[in-house]
């Protein structure tokens, strides 16, 4: 079954609204339906790596935002189990260091970006600079940023600025052989609220809990306007988001790899050509073996 990721993607700012998108799939796979759709599309995309890292010209990055629980390390484990680790690279963003802080917000990005060949997944990301720090502006004042003294300070042309850096970078990256795909792994309250008393009722998944999961809810407006404002205002063609509606962590788990798979696959890289030198040891090499 081939799911078509069309009606999740956002290459256009232009009337995008996030309340347009459902938290839930319009359509129900079964356990056994999801997992057969993940294997074989993570086999797609393990073909692919092996080809890109073959010719060594071309990366990719692969970007998750969400709320807290929304199932974002699942669904990164799903999609790069059955990947050569070797080609993989998954970066955490938590907090900035002191100093990450000394820098401006795209450095730290940038020192944990796939080179040539290698997958890259974004836990987290440069978008933090205007998801959390645009709903707890205080947080700017940590950065040292000339001019902002004072949470006053602090206005709409700043967010406007760092949007248009985030575009510049992005769409740097794609000029230069980056593969960039976004998504918002997009879930309701209530799932978050059910998610969450489920890792307090089972002592296993106590390790997850965080406290700062549950005392950000209050928040949950704000965030909704940050990642709609975010995701208007840096959707490309070249680098897209997807809205990927999280309810159903299995369902959500489809989709993504999904639209990996036929992103990747859409590209079409080929083996390289081993050339001429590259033949001439080949058929040394055989002609040594075969008179061992």
């Amino acid at each position: 079954m081939k799911l078509d990721f069309n009606r999740y993607e956002v290459i256009s700012g232009n009337g995008f609204r996030l309340a347009d998108y459902s938290t839930k799939p319009d359509f129900s796979l079964s356990a056994k339906e999801s997992k057969k759709i993940i294997k074989a599309n993570v086999e797609e995309i393990a073909d692919f790596q092996e080809r890109m890292f073959a010719n060594q010209k071309r990366s990719a990055l692969i970007v998750f935002q969400a709320m807290d629980a929304a199932g974002k390390d699942g669904t990164i484990e799903r999609l790069v189990t059955g990947v050569n680790p070797q080609g993989v690279l998954v970066r955490p963003f938590k907090a900035p260091t002191p100093m990450e802080l000394r820098h401006d917000f795209l450095w730290r990005v940038q020192l944990k970006l796939p080179p040539r060949g290698i997958i890259g997944v974004f836990n987290r990301s440069h978008y933090e600079e205007v998801l959390v720090v645009r709903v707890h502006p205080s947080y700017l004042l940590q950065q040292n940023i000339p001019g902002i003294e004072s949470i006053e300070d602090v206005n709409d042309d700043l967010w406007e600025r760092r949007f248009k850096m985030i575009r510049n970078f992005e769409q740097n990256l794609v000029h230069t052989g980056t593969h960039v795909m976004k998504f918002f792994l997009h879930i309701s309250k209530d799932e978050q609220k059910k998610r969450l008393l489920d890792r307090i009722g089972e002592p296993d998944k106590h390790w997850k809990f965080n406290l700062g999961d549950v005392t950000e809810r209050p928040y949950w407006d704000k965030y909704m306007r940050a990642f709609d404002d975010a995701i208007r205002n840096t959707a490309s063609p070249d680098a897209p988001w997807y809205v990927i509606p999280g309810d159903d962590k299995d369902d959500a788990r489809a989709i993504v790899t999904s639209i990996v798979a036929q992103k990747l696959g859409a590209v079409k890289e080929q083996w390289p050509d081993a050339g001429a030198k590259k033949r001439d040891e080949i058929d040394a090499g055989e002609e040594i073996l075969e008179n061992e």
